[in-house]
């Protein structure tokens, strides 16, 4: 299967890039687009793809389209490659709070396309990936399974029900980087006040957090009872915990990731 990616920056270029270190494709096979060449001819040469004069262009070449640009540039790109695409290729798109119906208004009601969204560690291999496919029917397996396959070297990918449920995702997964990185920042912090150095502080932190995640997703046990095995009684843990709990700490991540969810959801509705 050939497949294009329009947009290779930092989401477009970890698909492009996982997809091709990972033999979901061959450089022969795979079709690259930016306004910006200095990033596609760094994937083109590390991987020997295909590096395209436009985005008419790459979607000509393929049989798959990544739209993986701003989602403000979207209708536009959409517009470009709109004469391969009512041929019956399908539209991968990963732009946060655009919606299939703002594509099908574009390409014509039976295009099929695939809304996801990634989150940034999907550079790293660890990723999550939410993806809702829309006009594939049973007729359409194969290519499902192959779209999945690409997108599955970046990390794990959760296929949902519904295209609400990817903008309800975004707080969860594809936002949350940031709100764990303000964690491990703080908690640096105070490693260095006690005295550790700023790269040693910063290390314990990350691994403290990459490592309960782990065993989380390792045992399958809930992280209600791991918090209550690393809490003693009347020790310095349940002491943390309270005092978190009383600062507000579960309200403030609730209420941020509520404020990001209203942000990233749209008003002109779901096909």
């Amino acid at each position: 299967m050939k497949i294009s990616f329009i947009g290779c920056g930092a989401m477009g270029g970890a698909l492009a890039e996982a997809a091709l270190i990972h033999g979901a494709s061959e450089g022969k096979d795979v079709f690259l687009f930016d306004m910006d060449s200095a990033k596609t001819a760094a994937i083109a040469s590390k991987y020997g793809c295909n590096v395209c004069s436009g985005e008419l262009d790459a979607a000509e070449k393929s049989d798959v389209v990544f739209i993986c640009v701003k989602p403000q540039v979207t209708g536009t790109v959409a517009e470009k490659i709109r004469p391969e695409i009512e041929k019956g290729k399908a539209v991968v798109s990963i732009a946060a709070g655009v919606t299939i119906r703002s594509y099908l208004d574009i390409l014509g009601e039976g295009t099929k396309i695939v809304r996801m969204i990634p989150n940034l560690p999907a550079k790293a291999g660890l990723g999550i990936t939410g993806a809702y496919f829309y006009n594939f029917g049973e007729q359409d397996g194969e290519l499902r399974e192959a779209i999945l396959n690409i997108v599955s070297k970046t990390g794990k990918v959760v296929p949902v029900r519904s295209e609400k449920m990817i903008d309800e995702m975004i707080a969860v997964t594809s936002s949350s980087p940031a709100y764990f990185c303000m964690m491990i920042e703080t908690m640096a912090d105070f490693g260095v006040k006690a005295g550790f150095t700023r790269s040693e502080a910063l290390m314990m932190a990350e691994q403290a957090m990459f490592g309960t995640a782990g065993y989380l997703l390792e045992s399958g046990m809930h992280p209600a009872k791991l918090k209550d095995d690393v809490c003693s009684p009347g020790g310095t843990t349940i002491a943390a915990v309270t005092a978190l709990d009383e600062a507000g700490f579960r309200k403030a991540i609730l209420e941020g990731m509520d404020a990001c969810r209203k942000k990233s959801v749209k008003t002109e509705g779901y096909s």
